[in-house]
């Protein structure tokens, strides 16, 4: 999978330790329909590669 997939729209967390565990970005659809469905991307933590003040780059298999 490759491409511009968006803003970061949420994160989860281990609550314990207070790590980012993932990153959540908006699917393919669910801006063009409310009705498409929970299409999002999580991506985990241990994907991102680099993190810049305007894009974070990802490792997606």
């Amino acid at each position: 999978m490759e491409g511009v997939f968006g803003y970061v729209q949420d994160v989860t967390a281990d609550l314990e330790s207070g790590m980012i565990t993932s990153i959540i970005v908006p699917g393919t659809n669910s801006k063009l329909s409310i009705f498409a469905g929970n299409n999002d991307i999580v991506i985990p933590w241990k994907n991102i590669r680099c993190i810049g003040d305007d894009i974070i780059l990802v490792e997606i298999q």
